[in-house]
């Protein structure tokens, strides 16, 4: 008989529902700066991709950092931020695999870019999830941090 420790999951799993939560944040701060670029500067949406996501990229950073990860990471907040980008990054290179792809397969999406950022949002967020959480955050930052 297996004995399930009720903190660690409950914790385990407030971990995920927090950067899920904050992944979603992020997901809207893109989908806004996106469709703005997109709808209004006539931006095409391959190079719209770069802004939307640094910003929405900074701002999980500093969410996750203070909320789903506190007290975890790195001592060095720079060098922290710039662990999250690189970790972004292979979360975004599976999301704009899967963002291509549905453009390739489904062309009139090119006018509505925010469905296929969802679809490939999903396929991102496993990756930086557990990346973040085994590389990034798996030890206390010391208290002046």
């Amino acid at each position: 008989m297996e004995v399930i420790d009720k903190p660690a999951l409950s914790a385990r799993r407030s971990g995920v529902r927090s950067f899920a939560t904050i992944g979603a944040i992020g997901f809207s701060i893109e989908a806004v700066i996106l469709t703005a670029l997109t709808s209004f500067a006539g931006i095409e949406a391959w190079k719209a991709r770069v802004p939307s996501f640094l910003i929405a990229v900074l701002t999980t950073w500093t969410l996750n950092r203070r909320h789903t990860f506190a007290g975890r990471g790195l001592d060095r907040p720079s060098v922290e931020a710039a662990g999250y980008v690189a970790i972004q990054l292979c979360g975004a290179a599976v999301n704009l695999l899967i963002f291509m792809a549905c453009l390739a397969v489904a062309p009139v999406l090119r006018r509505i870019p925010v469905i296929p950022l969802g679809i490939g949002a999903v396929g991102g967020f496993a990756c930086n999830f557990i990346l973040s959480k085994t590389l990034l955050y798996s030890r206390a930052r010391t208290p002046n941090s």
